[in-house]
């Protein structure tokens, strides 16, 4: 049996009709989506959940999350009794191994609940960009000496555009590198409970975070701003790239 197949024409009424739907549903994203999203990080940035006062509820939350090595720091400097046998030593030493192995480090509830918050947001400013990107591309007229100025600035937004979908991007890698980093403290937290410094470097290391996220809030509202106001500007050059009566000269 034999598969049907499309015509060159209709190969093209497809494509064209995607491009139609799809640059419709761009515009509709600039013109509608980006304000209230520019509202919406701006009320998040200066929400209580993200007021400077409440860097140190985030010190208090990362010693909490420590409770459990307090715990065995108590026990351990407990005095052990006066004599005791080869095997009892080893056997307290053990224990003293799996209690080590046992102790749970928590996560800091307030800097992963607002993680939490910004990942979705960078996902979709990761997923508008690359919208208005492929957008700009599908309006990019086909190649002629002459008459570019229009060209170049299609070519300039779409560069603006990947800078700040970039941006974005990297976020992901930042935050990955928090918790891999107050991991490995963590870690020597539970294995030298007796050395205040690595303590203090974990809440000084939670405080961070929970600025860079504050300030990184910011940012993201500022990239809508940028996005809506250089596209906006430029909107008649990006969408027309050629005027229509310098297109018949040529």
């Amino acid at each position: 049996m034999s598969r049907m197949t499309l015509t060159s024409q209709e190969n093209t009424a497809v494509v064209e009709k995607y491009k139609k739907e799809f640059c419709q549903e761009v515009e509709a994203i600039l013109s509608d989506v980006f304000p209230k999203k520019i509202i919406e990080l701006d009320k998040l940035y200066k929400s209580d959940q993200l007021k400077l006062s409440r860097a140190g509820e985030v010190k208090e939350a990362a010693k909490a999350s420590l409770k459990d090595v307090v715990a065995q720091k108590e026990a351990v400097s407990s005095p052990p009794p006066a004599k005791r046998k080869r095997n009892e030593s080893s056997s307290f030493e053990n224990g003293d191994e799996k209690m080590r192995f046992s102790t749970k480090v928590h996560c800091n509830p307030i800097v992963s609940e607002l993680i939490g918050t910004l990942k979705p947001e960078i996902r979709e400013l990761i997923e508008y960009c690359n919208k208005i990107k492929m957008w700009i591309q599908l309006l990019i007229p086909k190649i002629e000496d002459g008459n570019n100025f229009g060209v170049s600035i299609q070519e300039e937004t779409i560069s603006e555009v990947s800078t700040f979908c970039e941006f974005a991007k990297g976020s992901f890698d930042d935050m990955s590198r928090y918790f891999v980093t107050r991991g490995k403290v963590s870690s020597k937290i539970v294995k030298y409970p007796h050395l205040e410094d690595y303590v203090k470097y974990l809440t000084e290391l939670d405080e961070k975070q929970f600025l860079h996220i504050r300030v990184f809030t910011n940012e993201l509202k500022m990239i809508y701003c940028c996005m809506f106001d250089i596209i906006n500007k430029n909107l008649e050059k990006i969408k027309q790239p050629r005027s229509q009566m310098s297109s018949n000269l040529y």
